[in-house]
């Protein structure tokens, strides 16, 4: 695949949803590489569209770019992208080739994964970490995969010496947390992901979702200690909970795992007692909230606040996160369950 055309279909995989125009997708290749000139974009983008792999669609005096997903050939145009980004990145980082192959060794054999991807690997691996993104298939067993391999990624973890977190997810998970209005990682994973392995399963999931709903990527990260206080209380108030005198105004939704994440990072006591109220009163990821508890440093007080959970609110959700976190070893740190209860009394949550 030719530069260009290669950079071109970065661009608009890591900006799913967005009405790109030609203007915009050339300005936003330049901002990226240094430079980009408005004719060769225009001339890839028009082989690729008589290619059936792209539809331009008119919109006033400019043309929207979209991913043709009905086209045989775009997902293995994408899975060829892939490869390109993992040699780059790769090739001059022999470092890593003995931590990937460790990697193989250990999940090649896995059936139940469907894909293998890092999250902004250039960033993490200068922090001495990395971030992996799982794709499952959907089973019965979801839990005891899950379990599975996050004990994989701790051993790997104590014998490469670096962080590792995995985010493990199936397609019925990963689906909700695609299309989902709230700003969440997996819409920012999107724009910064490097499938590894089978980037053909990856960019096939992605395509079936496209097909059947709206998918809009986020560009950037949400550090869930940075979400505004009146996000927060906005949120919160969603969730089923409010302190009483506090003023509510209509903010950015986020997820119930990043919202839990925030307050679990500022350590305030009522904050806590939140996290066991809306934790109570809704739905979750285990998954999710496991990997943002582990990546943020917070599974210990998570795991307090679950095992009070467990012996007055009872619920799958509660259970799974917490066989999560005993799997990579986390050290409970004990929650107030008198404080608790007493909050989720208050909240009808028992």
């Amino acid at each position: 695949m030719d530069k260009v055309t290669n950079r071109i279909l970065e661009e608009i995989t890591s900006s799913i949803g967005d009405s790109l125009s030609i203007n915009e997708l050339t300005n936003r290749i330049k901002g990226k590489y240094g430079s980009a000139y408005y004719k060769n974009i225009y001339d890839k983008l028009q082989k690729l569209k008589n290619d059936g792999l792209l539809n331009l669609e008119p919109i006033g005096r400019s043309s929207s770019i979209k991913l043709n997903f009905e086209n045989y050939l775009l997902i293995d145009t994408l899975s060829v992208m892939e490869i390109e980004k993992k040699l780059k990145f790769l090739c001059n980082k022999t470092n890593l080739f003995s931590l990937f192959t460790e990697m193989d060794k250990s999940l090649g054999d896995k059936c139940y994964i469907r894909s293998i991807s890092t999250v902004n690997l250039l960033r993490n691996i200068k922090l001495n970490r990395v971030e992996l993104l799982l794709l499952l298939t959907e089973s019965p067993d979801y839990i005891d995969q899950t379990i599975e391999l996050q004990k994989i990624a701790l051993d790997l973890q104590r014998k490469f010496n670096l962080k590792i977190n995995s985010l493990n997810l199936d397609t019925k998970d990963f689906f909700y947390l695609l299309t989902s209005d709230e700003i969440n990682p997996i819409r920012e994973a999107l724009s910064q992901q490097i499938t590894l392995y089978n980037p053909q399963a990856f960019w096939h999931l992605i395509g079936e979702i496209a097909q059947k709903s709206q998918i809009k990527t986020l560009q950037g990260e949400t550090k869930p200690l940075s979400i505004l206080e009146s996000d927060l209380n906005f949120n919160l108030n969603r969730f089923g909970y409010s302190e009483f005198g506090t003023i509510i105004v209509p903010g950015k939704k986020f997820c119930i795992e990043c919202i839990a994440t925030s307050l679990l990072q500022r350590e305030d006591a009522r904050g806590l007692d939140a996290v066991a109220v809306i934790l109570a009163k809704n739905s979750f990821s285990s998954n999710l909230l496991a990997f943002l508890s582990q990546k943020y440093e917070v599974s210990n007080r998570l795991l307090g606040i679950l095992n009070a959970l467990k012996h007055t609110t009872p619920k799958r959700e509660v259970d799974h996160t917490v066989k999560i976190l005993k799997a990579i070893s986390t050290k409970e740190l004990p929650a107030d369950k008198d404080s608790i209860r007493q909050k989720l009394e208050l909240y009808n949550a028992l």
